[in-house]
């Protein structure tokens, strides 16, 4: 009787609509081999694989929200912050303000975000912040889609769920005051979305995912025209003509910026690449948040500190601070380029940075052709440091497995490495952190679970997997 069921659910080889692998640079998609009934077989089959998928999918998402919670609840991060404030002005006039008058320095989605979790929340904060973490958690569950699509494996969709559930990085950062939770969750969900589309309107569920992720942090918005290129070279035309919807849910907020003051971006990146690039070096040791004070002191210099604020003088801000930022650059490029391959390493270090933690006494004093000193800026502590760098090795390892694993489908995972490639490019030219590494972390994790998928195969080979039937009589999928 046994041997009849599993007989009448033979896996099929079958390819469709939305088959998950995608053939890149062949204009195919290869097939994909997935449990799926045979012809005579029940309906039933195919639904329950679909159940099983939903039991997992909110297995993994209790999972990373208790880990979240737990942090939350234990650790009691801070999180009253600059972005807390806007929120509060979208609540009380409702418009993206700072003590009463506009600004283009800030994308709107994370305020936006906070301004609807203060109004559920009634401005409790940590109410807020686990109504964060729970959205964080939701990456658990597009990250164990995303893995299933690309690898047609159950196990290292589960795999890498669970990592992403308790991964000390992303449980940390989870709760911070930054919108690095909001965009993990939304960059994962536009990659799943990404893989599976293949017509004009899954394409433009990607998009609208993406112009979210722009609207979150605009450094992401080279993906728009990476994604595009990945899609047609895989011959996925159709869809990419939906991906374009991204930039009808980018308009608005650039349009809104440029009736304000001239700009369509936000006008807080000439700041960002002063500060990484002035003489001042002050990676890996410190943020860059500490050169703050210093960044002031040019505006004054200028005359700039004494003008009211306004839309027109934070462009005019931003294009001083660039100018200064270019200056810089061209006139020692060598050690312009010496920075960015040092801004690489730093980014993927397996020492925690910045070295150092920031406290309400740090301050830095500033001398002559680069010197400074910082007082009140404790390192950071054994815990801290160990339980960033055990993991991240052990991920790394797993992930170098799992990269060399699929290097013949490198082309399928696409969209993986232009959201590498994106982040990396950012934050060589600004200033790398490891929080800042947190919405491409996933990427790393799903690699270690393909790593994790290849070790475990020889061990399922020797002692199989016991397959057990639901009450329908159905063969459920091992995980």
């Amino acid at each position: 009787m046994r041997a009849s069921r599993l007989q009448s659910i033979a896996p099929l080889t079958f390819t469709s609509s939305v088959s998950p692998s995608i053939g890149f640079g062949t204009g195919r998609r290869p097939p994909t081999r997935l449990p799926m009934p045979a012809g005579h077989a029940s309906p039933m089959c195919y639904s329950a694989l679909v159940r099983s998928g939903l039991r997992v999918g909110i297995s993994l998402f209790a999972l990373a929200s208790a880990a979240r919670l737990a942090y939350l609840f234990v650790a009691s991060p801070p999180f009253q912050d600059f972005y807390w404030d806007l929120a509060g002005n979208l609540l009380r006039d409702g418009s993206l303000s700072i003590d009463g008058v506009k600004t283009t320095e800030f994308e709107p989605l994370y305020p936006l975000f906070l301004a609807l979790a203060r109004w559920l929340a009634r401005d409790q904060v940590t109410a807020v912040q686990a109504i964060q973490a729970l959205v964080a958690s939701l990456g658990a569950v597009f990250l164990f889609c995303l893995a299933e699509a690309l690898t047609g494996r159950r196990r290292v969709g589960v795999v890498s769920g669970v990592l992403y559930a308790c991964y000390p990085l992303l449980v940390r950062h989870s709760a911070d005051a930054v919108e690095a939770a909001l965009l993990t969750t939304l960059l994962i969900a536009f990659a799943y979305s990404f893989v599976v589309a293949e017509t004009p309107i899954g394409g433009s569920i990607a998009g609208a995912l993406l112009g979210a992720a722009v609207l979150t942090r605009v450094a992401v918005l080279p993906l728009l025209p990476l994604g595009v290129v990945a899609m047609v070279v895989d011959g996925r035309r159709r869809a990419a003509i939906g991906l374009t919807l991204a930039v009808l849910v980018i308009a608005p907020y650039g349009f809104r910026n440029h009736a304000l003051n001239g700009s369509f971006l936000p006008t807080r990146g000439g700041r960002n690449l002063f500060i990484a690039n002035c003489e001042y070096e002050v990676m890996p040791e410190y943020g860059p948040d500490i050169l703050g004070g210093f960044a002031q002191a040019i505006l004054a210099r200028e005359g700039l500190d004494r003008v009211p604020p306004s839309p027109a003088l934070e462009r005019q801000q931003d294009a001083l601070f660039r100018h200064y930022a270019l200056a810089a650059m061209t006139r020692r490029p060598l050690d312009t380029l010496r920075r960015k391959l040092e801004n690489v390493w730093y980014f993927f270090s397996p020492v925690l940075v910045p070295y150092h933690e920031p406290t309400p006494e740090t301050r830095i004093v500033l001398g002559e052709h680069g010197a400074f000193g910082v007082e009140n800026s404790p390192p950071r502590s054994l815990f801290n440091r160990w339980s960033y760098s055990v993991p991240y090795l052990f991920v790394v390892a797993l992930g170098a497995v799992g990269l060399r694993s699929r290097r013949r489908e490198l082309g399928h995972d696409a969209i993986l490495g232009c959201i590498v490639l994106t982040f990396v490019a950012v934050h060589a030219l600004y200033f790398p952190s490891a929080r800042y590494r947190v919405p491409m972390e996933f990427v790393l994790l799903f690699y270690a679970a393909v790593g994790v998928d290849v070790g475990a195969e020889p061990i399922i080979r020797r002692w199989p997997v016991a397959w057990s039937h639901n009450r329908d009589g159905v063969t459920d999928v091992p995980v």
